[in-house]
């Protein structure tokens, strides 16, 4: 009897199918607490089970809140109609369900081992009588006066099973009507009901108690007896009833039996009612049952499986489109309201179960009925039905994307499902979907008209419970284009685990996705998850790394040449160093851009500037040593200080490709640009150059003669760089102030979050909106001022150099005024040799007469060579100091602009994210305003 249905027990349901929802629900907990009587232990425990399956099927308040709870978020529409009065005999009908459904095996002795073993003063009085007293009925009415039930059962297996098989005369013989006059004639099924079901088989009689055949209760107990059912029925009772054996056709037949009716006292039945045992006697002696088996074809035409499956259910489950237009023209058994409140007990519609199947026929053939209704509201509601998941048919639609330009306007598509998973965002999700492009792109439009404001599509609607946006489900790069330009989308939107879009595109590998989120300004390239990784960090595999690296690359500024070149990426290595990726691209004559990609460590980069020093040491050159070790450091700051070094080292890169002097300098072009050097080879050329160097410059470059000229020029220009190097670092100390005062206004804002989100009386609207107000003003890493301060210490590192470079004038004329001393002090020398008297030690006085020339000419020769360098110097560096301050200008232009432009779009982001904030806000006041009233 697992195929009889509950309304075929002799229930009243009221509230239609809604009702019988509930019912459901009900019944379902109650078959789960009673399967648990199969493994109690104890009397007292099975007598608890049974007490507790009773309040499960007839609590209502728990199964109210889980039918209705139908928006996915906690709300219940309204208070419904009770699903059926209860009294004695509804209470008998819902546990026989219980009984049929839960397969508990050996009733009769559990009742038994109950009423005889329990610890209790008095078992058969109160609740305790009352709850065993309905057991015993149930068991009493399952022995003795099941008959009509199993063959309801027997007809209901017998319908479900020519609906599956999609057989349409089976199922018009079955319901007693005519069949389609299409059907061939051999296919056609006698409409007589009663001989399309077989007929049902006579059991041998039992006993009323025990339920034992009265040809077998003799025989010796058996388990294997307790897998045996009846011939006729293959699901039987033989878990209420183990000894009850199968028909036994030569067993003689026996009079027909007197229907029983058993009835229920309705008196007090506490522990102090003197009726309460009489109560009990009478329930089990009673002649005649009140439970009234339902074989009307009415009934069986609405009949529902143990998983709620109607039997249009089960055509369309089925895919049987033929005998579902069949079975929908019998309006008598299938009118619209049952079509419309048809759904199975996860509260999927049919047409949500036609969608699922992909079927357009049973589609097309559900909504025909559907619109049929001419009544616009009852067709919106019955697309924003959701089933206990909250899905409702639109989360759906990638099964049948043709409805969304169809029904669009009719489809809830800010409907949240239990993971907080709208429609559209569903859409999002099915990637590898044929019709992906046009089949988001017409629900994003609906999605917007849907919102009634007029303005475009509010992105933070559709997030789900983790956090994730259109934007990180997103996998087409136009529909990104389209969430990034025409809606209200915050680009750099984290989930519960940090990432943002950028980075969930670089972690599957999504080139095309990444390409579009690196054109928005507003996307923060360098922003880190959880767990302190960026996204390229986060990428796929090398070559997205790569690509990764090719766009920012592209994402710097070109120099007059068009040639672009960065310091795009930095990364630890085994061997306890870092490693800097270099990458150089131009555009060619066809067209095409050509990158060149290199790895310097930091020692190459210190040994490429030792070596530009020594081939020119009067030219200016940023100071790059002494950088912090990342590696004494934990591992966030570690990080911090890689890319330190990183941005330092490119602006190095960049002020050296500006230098006036380095920027043609083959010796840099080959550190770009060849991805293997050879140090020692580059340094023993670098130190011969520099020896070339020295000897041209005495050849073509005359020594100075006066010095006091090259001091003024060397002094003034001091001066004036020293007022420009203070400027500098006060806007450096500015800049900093200002991030400091952000920073601290981030922490106050999170700590003043806390305290106020622990008053009670706020709503949670109102502490979502101030959480989003703190993080607005969190730091991020491409935070504009600190890029600022970044470009302004790179200004600062070229004037501490061209400083360091106008100190070389005045060592060299320190220089020179020494040799100038040594040389007069050699002459002296040599004019004391002179004096001596003829004849008197001429050989010591050659001597010393030789020593002293050869002191005074080589004193002069480095006067002459300190002169010619001191010329060669002064030279270079007023060349220098004219290209300096032209690239001083530019540089402070280019980072005053990119200063700008970055708090525009910085501002206009956050100022965005507040009105999202405020219009959360004034939403949710006006959901919790409701929910109040």
């Amino acid at each position: 009897m697992d195929n009889i249905d509950i309304a075929q027990v002799g229930l009243t349901i009221e509230d239609g199918r809604r009702g019988k929802a509930l019912l459901l629900k009900r019944l379902e907990r109650g078959v789960e607490e009673f399967r648990k009587m199969g493994v109690a232990g104890s009397p007292q425990h099975m007598l608890e089970i049974l007490l507790e399956t009773q309040k499960a099927i007839t609590a209502t308040e728990a199964a109210t809140n889980e039918v209705n709870n139908v928006d996915g978020n906690g709300e219940v529409s309204e208070k419904p109609k009770s699903a059926m009065t209860m009294n004695a005999d509804s209470l008998v009908s819902l546990l026989l369900i219980v009984v049929i459904r839960s397969q508990v095996r050996h009733l009769q002795a559990r009742l038994a081992y109950m009423r005889s073993f329990i610890f209790l003063d008095d078992v058969d009085n109160g609740q305790t009588g009352y709850a065993l007293s309905t057991l015993e009925a149930v068991l009493s009415y399952l022995a003795t006066d099941s008959g009509q039930l199993r063959k309801a059962s027997r007809r209901n297996k017998k319908l479900w099973q020519a609906t599956r098989a999609g057989t349409v005369s089976d199922v018009a013989a079955i319901l007693e009507v005519q069949p389609p006059h299409a059907l061939p004639k051999d296919k056609q099924f006698s409409t007589n009901g009663e001989e399309a079901v077989e007929e049902v088989d006579q059991t041998e009689p039992t006993t009323p108690v025990t339920g034992m055949s009265r040809q077998h209760s003799s025989e010796p107990l058996s388990e294997a007896a307790t897998e045996v059912g009846t011939a006729s029925e293959p699901s039987s009772l033989a878990h209420v009833f183990p000894f009850q054996t199968g028909h036994d056709k030569s067993s003689p037949e026996l009079p027909p039996r007197r229907s029983k009716r058993v009835s229920m006292d309705l008196r007090s039945l506490s522990n102090t009612s003197e009726s309460s045992f009489k109560s009990r006697t009478t329930t089990i002696e009673s002649s005649g049952s009140a439970i009234e088996t339902d074989i009307s074809v009415e009934t069986l035409a609405q009949t529902q499986d143990i998983a709620g499956n109607s039997v249009l259910m089960m055509t369309v489950e089925a895919r049987q489109p033929t005998l579902l237009e069949y079975l929908l023209t019998l309006e008598d058994y299938y009118p619209a309201r049952f079509l419309i409140e048809d759904a199975n007990n996860e509260g999927t519609t049919l047409l949500s179960a036609a969608v699922q199947t992909t079927d357009r026929q049973l589609i097309e053939i559900l909504l025909h009925h559907v619109l049929q209704t001419r009544d616009g509201q009852v067709v919106r509601e019955y697309f924003a039905r959701a089933d206990i998941h909250g899905r409702t048919v639109a989360h759906y639609l990638f099964n049948a994307p043709e409805l969304v330009g169809r029904f669009g306007e009719d489809l809830p598509w800010r409907k949240r499902d239990k993971n907080r998973q709208t429609p559209l965002l569903a859409l999002c999700r099915s990637y590898d979907h044929p019709n992906y492009r046009g089949m988001v792109d017409g629900a994003l439009h609906f999605a917007t008209i849907e919102q009634g404001d007029g303005q475009p599509l509010h992105v933070d609607g559709h997030v789900d419970a983790k956090g994730n946006t259109l934007l990180h489900a997103i996998n087409e790069p136009h529909l990104a284009v389209r969430l990034l330009r025409h809606c209200d989308t915050d680009a750099n939107a984290a989930n519960d685990k940090g990432f943002t879009p950028l980075m969930v595109a670089s972690k599957y590998g999504r080139i095309e996705m990444i390409r579009v989120l690196f054109g928005d300004r507003r996307v923060d390239v360098s922003a880190k998850e959880l767990r302190g990784m960026t996204a390229v960090e986060l990428a796929k595999d090398d070559e997205v790394r790569n690509r990764i690296d090719d766009m920012v690359l592209v994402s710097h500024v070109p120099a007059a040449d068009g040639r672009v070149t960065a310091v795009v990426r930095s990364f630890f290595v085994e061997d306890a160093t870092i490693r800097l990726i270099i990458k150089s691209a131009i555009r060619n004559e066809n067209g095409m851009i050509g990158i060149t990609t290199c790895r310097r460590s930091l020692i190459d980069f210190e040994n490429l500037a030792n070596w530009l020093s020594q081939e020119h040491p009067g030219s200016w050159l940023p100071a790059i040593f002494n950088f912090r070790s990342p590696f004494l450091l934990t591992a966030r700051p570690s990080k911090a200080v890689l890319q330190d070094i990183q941005v330092r080292l490119d602006r190095f890169l960049k002020l050296m490709l500006a230098h006036s002097t380095f920027s043609t300098h083959e010796l840099l072009w080959e550190f770009i640009l060849f991805p293997e050097i050879q140090s020692e080879m580059m340094e023993e050329r670098s130190r011969k150059k520099a020896e070339v160097r020295a000897e041209n410059i005495k050849e073509q470059y005359e020594p100075v003669e006066d010095v006091q000229d090259v001091e003024s020029f060397v002094g003034h220009a001091r001066e004036a760089l020293r007022g420009v190097n203070h400027s500098t670092k006060s806007v450096m100390r500015r800049v900093a102030n200002i991030r400091n005062a952000h920073e601290d206004l981030s922490i106050a804002l999170d700590l003043a979050s806390q305290a106020i989100s622990t008053l009670p009386f706020l709503p949670p609207s109102h502490l979502t909106a101030l959480a989003r107000t703190s993080n607005l003003h969190r730091p991020s890493e491409s935070d504009p001022y600190k890029t600022f301060h970044a470009d302004i210490g790179a200004i600062s590192s070229t004037n501490l150099a061209i400083l360091s470079s106008l100190a070389c004038p005045h060592t060299i004329i320190a220089q020179m005024q020494s040799a100038t001393d040594a040389l007069s002090k050699h002459n002296g020398s040599l004019r004391r040799s002179d004096r001596w008297p003829l004849g008197l030690l001429d050989e010591t006085r050659k001597g010393i007469h030789a020593e002293a020339a050869a002191k005074a000419q080589r004193s002069k020769e480095e006067v002459r060579q300190l002169g010619c360098e001191l010329r060669y110097t002064q030279q270079t560096v007023a060349g220098e100091l004219a290209g300096w301050q032209e690239l001083h200008a530019r540089l402070g232009r280019r980072a005053v602009r990119a200063l700008a432009e970055k708090m525009v779009v910085k501002e206009r982001d956050r100022l965005d994210c507040m009105r999202r904030a405020v219009r959360e806000l004034g939403c949710r006041g006006k959901e919790e305003k409701g929910r109040l009233k």
